[in-house]
């Protein structure tokens, strides 16, 4: 492989190892963290890989290497406890995570007895090509076993983000969700060339595949939010878990009295400090607002209203817009100036939102209320 590839890809993995560890200090502590280990692992792995192939082959070297390749088991494991953390509020480290770590283990004392193996007694090399065999494929399966709960963490994030995000932008961990199905395409494709009779074009397409990869990941680790509060709210709001155990055991948290109450406190809040203009309205600072706690706040949402956080604020942003189309002293602003008015995250979301509960786009209604 060309030296300047490798120090572009080494250099890009190490970069964004930097990027999420420093995002970790401002948002999403625990996920950024791990999401730099994994990145970490990922550069140690170019490292071995592509530094290898220029380095002397004296035998701590390449036992030093082989060591550093192994990493590549670690990848699975990080991957699925940064979306562990992504996706649960504020939470510690699980015992049960060490588990995740046994692979690498196994993996590293087999390497470690294979290679001394292989120096003292050739007797057992047919011995280590089998378990190294066995192994290769006991990795395929984990990472596969991996694959399944990270993207039914994902899928469960996108519904229960509803619930306490009023724009999902940087925070509904769709670039995640994508990417976890780029790499079963990548796998496919290097099988496919690996029949092949000429292996460059599977290099360049690697070389390609990966550094498009890495720049999308650092362009969404920047753009990520906060995705819960670290807030007095915020800790309440882990404490409960909010969609999953409310709404599937449909406990009924308050009387129907005090849920009048509190309906009627968040409709004044609502007309008079529209909090929905800020674009960046959680539950968390609502329920800030109205003195009351997250868990008790999406209740009175859910039950009294039947809809979710996002689609309650969301339809208040709808009529403020609306409003604003039919304004005659607002007809200067574009309609991404009419949507980030009105407390949408971008012209896209508003659009989609405009279209479904209109029937029209945002366009559309303003030349027919200004004709």
């Amino acid at each position: 492989m060309d030296l300047y590839l490798s120090l572009i890809r080494i250099g890009a993995s190490l970069m964004l190892t930097f990027v999420a560890f420093s995002q970790s200090y401002r948002i999403n502590k625990n996920a950024n963290s791990y999401l730099a280990m994994l990145f970490g692992v990922l550069a140690i792995l170019f490292i071995s890989t592509d530094v290898g192939e220029y380095i002397s082959e004296k035998w701590i070297w390449l036992y030093a290497i082989n060591i550093l390749e192994n990493t590549i088991i670690l990848i699975p494991s990080f991957l699925y406890i940064a979306v562990y953390h992504f996706v649960h509020a504020p939470a510690n480290f699980l015992k049960k995570h060490y588990l995740l770590f046994l692979p690498f283990l196994f993996i590293a004392i087999f390497r470690t007895f294979s290679i001394w193996a292989e120096t003292y007694s050739l007797a057992l090399e047919n011995f280590i090509d089998t378990l190294d065999f066995i192994f290769l494929v006991g990795l395929y399966i984990y990472s596969l076993i991996v694959f399944y709960w990270v993207v039914k963490m994902l899928i469960n994030h996108h519904k229960n983000v509803l619930n306490f995000h009023a724009n999902t932008q940087g925070v509904d961990l769709n670039w995640l969700y994508k990417l976890m199905f780029v790499f079963p395409i990548l796998f496919i494709a290097q099988v496919v060339f690996n029949f092949s009779s000429n292996q460059y074009y599977l290099i360049n397409f690697s070389d390609i595949a990966i550094f498009l990869i890495l720049f999308f990941c650092g362009f969404h680790i920047v753009q990520q939010r906060e995705i819960f509060d670290l807030t007095m709210q915020g800790k309440v709001l882990a404490e409960k878990e909010i969609p999953e155990q409310i709404y599937a055991k449909k406990e009924v948290l308050i009387d129907e009295h005090l849920m009048l109450e509190i309906a009627n406190n968040l409709e004044k809040v609502m007309k008079e400090d529209k909090p929905y203009l800020n674009k960046n309205l959680s539950l968390n600072l609502l329920a800030d607002k109205l003195n009351s706690r997250t868990h008790i706040v999406s209740y009175v949402i859910n039950s009294h209203y039947d809809i979710n956080f996002y689609n309650y604020i969301n339809n208040f942003r709808f009529d403020y817009c609306k409003a604003l189309l039919k304004n005659p002293k607002k007809q200067h602003l574009s309609i991404e100036g009419i949507a980030l008015e009105g407390g949408f995250g971008s012209k896209s979301t508003f659009n989609t939102l405009f279209k479904k509960q209109s029937g029209m786009t945002p366009t559309q209604y303003k030349n027919t209320n200004n004709q």
